[in-house]
């Protein structure tokens, strides 16, 4: 056993590779398990590692916090001082209080359609005493202009191109959003579906972004959509990493589709 571990730890270190260590402990297990059981409708205060955040949805909140601040995937270097930070789909705000814990000086530009979440970022933002940062409720897009819109009231609001929904918002053309910076350290994209004609948008302001998240949201029978997207980023000089974001089909050759609106959700980190 010892020759196998010294071979693995000479493949690593050949590798230039590194083990990430959190910054953040846990939610500990009875206050994870209070949170399960609380409603889902009424607004609730936590203290929660570094931060205090308000929020509607247990789930959601147990979600998200334990994917941004304990497992730290928006986790990322600069050599800036004062970074730019751009968050489309910042809900009610978590992915935003991070990018400010770990850099308190970053200019934060956020955007969130969805009035109820963003008036709750607004309030996350004061709770916790965060300056420096720009909030638009507004979504995304290809135009500046208005766009159909479900909305939810949580991770699940989108817009709604089939031009269905009986509510509109806002819309802001992120490439120009982008032009207006000569770099930009992270770029987050989490937008329900509204990835895909966003990124091919932006392609001409790629090479000015160090970091892009984006998630990807689609259909097993439109993996054109998933092509494209990747070639872009390639095309743009990242470095992939795609990690799974739901598991929705646990026999996929016998399944072969969710019947519900995504079936394959990933998280596509974009790196130089």
């Amino acid at each position: 056993m010892g020759l196998i571990t010294n071979i693995l730890q000479g493949i690593r270190k050949n590798l230039n590779w590194t083990e990430a260590k959190t910054r953040f402990a846990p939610i500990p297990w009875v206050t994870g398990k209070i949170i399960k059981h609380e409603d889902d409708s009424t607004l609730k205060l936590r203290n929660l590692g570094p931060v205090s955040v308000l929020y509607k949805r247990p789930y959601e909140l147990l979600k998200t916090y334990k994917e941004i601040f304990v497992c730290e995937i928006y986790r990322f270097e600069t050599s800036s001082p004062n970074p730019i930070i751009i968050d489309c789909g910042a809900n009610i705000g978590i992915s935003s209080l991070y990018f400010k814990t770990i850099y308190p000086n970053a200019t934060l530009i956020a955007f969130e359609p969805d009035e109820s979440l963003a008036n709750i970022f607004q309030k996350n933002m004061q709770q916790n005493g965060v300056d420096h940062f720009t909030l638009h409720k507004a979504a995304v897009w290809t135009e500046n202009g208005t766009i159909s819109f479900n909305n939810k009231g949580s991770e699940a609001s989108s817009i709604d191109v089939s031009g269905n929904s009986n509510t509109t918002v806002p819309t802001l053309q992120l490439a120009s959003i982008l032009a207006e910076h000569p770099t930009i350290d992270l770029l987050k994209i989490d937008i329900e579906g509204a990835e895909y004609p966003v990124i091919q948008d932006c392609v001409s302001e790629l090479y000015k972004v160090q970091h892009l998240f984006i998630e990807y949201h689609g259909l097993a029978s439109e993996t054109y959509k998933l092509e494209t997207i990747l070639r872009i980023v390639s095309e743009a000089g990242f470095k992939c990493y795609i990690k799974m974001a739901a598991d929705n089909l646990d026999m996929p050759f016998y399944q072969k589709q969710t019947g519900t609106i995504y079936d394959v959700q990933l998280n596509i980190f974009c790196y130089r």
